[in-house]
């Protein structure tokens, strides 16, 4: 699809690729989640930060990105910041070693704290426009004058209905005017249905593919991730 006058492919593996110049995004990784869940005694599965890494490694390799900037949320609260979730994000890094890296700030990267330096990822703040040409990173659904925002934070998703009255709930790109909000990355994140733009278009994820939606209600108010 084009944005902005740019070509740009949403990829069924929750990220958007824009191979003029060499640069995935994703939003929401959220690394440590079930890490800091279990730190509270909830007995949530163990290898999510295996799998997030794991999947974001094929999407390096498969497009030969030059960048990766993480439309924020990238470790998901303090307890992330332990050798558990931290030792097998340094072994990522140093596979890539050749990969630029750009994090947009987060609220939750706010609560857990940058990455360690050694992690050599640019640390940006919500509307960062560096290099990126028409779009501005943000994590959150921002209007920045000028510019087409790519952002996150809202999870969303859309639900679709079948003939024998079953709901399937699918995440999505959700793209309005001057925006496109990404679908979380991370496998331990959790969906919306709510907060989205009155004038959303939504892209499903589904069957290995992203299409083009039916129209959605409008949601009910704002959400969070």
């Amino acid at each position: 699809m084009t944005l902005a006058g740019e070509r740009v492919w949403l990829l069924p593996e929750r990220a958007l690729w824009w191979p003029a110049a060499g640069t995935l995004f994703v939003a929401d990784v959220h690394l440590g989640k079930a890490a800091s869940f279990r730190a509270l005694g909830q007995p949530v599965p163990s290898g999510t930060t295996a799998d997030n890494l794991s999947r974001l490694s094929r999407l390096v390799d498969g497009t030969r990105a030059r960048r990766l900037v993480v439309l924020g949320d990238l470790l998901h609260a303090a307890a992330a910041q332990q050798a558990q979730v931290l030792d097998p994000v340094h072994r990522w890094r140093q596979r890539h070693a050749a990969l630029d890296c750009v994090l947009i700030r987060g609220n939750h990267d706010s609560r857990a704290g940058d990455p360690p330096p050694a992690l050599r990822f640019a640390i940006e703040d919500e509307p960062w426009r560096g290099g990126l040409g028409p779009f501005a990173a943000c994590h959150h659904p921002l209007r920045v004058d000028g510019a087409h925002v790519l952002a996150g934070h809202l999870h969303p998703a859309v639900t679709l209905r079948g003939r024998a009255h079953e709901y399937h709930r699918l995440p999505c790109f959700c793209e309005s005017e001057g925006l496109m909000i990404l679908p979380a990355f991370g496998a331990f994140t959790g969906t919306t249905l709510d907060g989205l733009p009155r004038d959303a278009r939504c892209h499903a994820i589904g069957g290995g593919a992203v299409w083009a939606a039916p129209e959605r209600a409008p949601g009910r108010g704002p959400a969070s991730g």
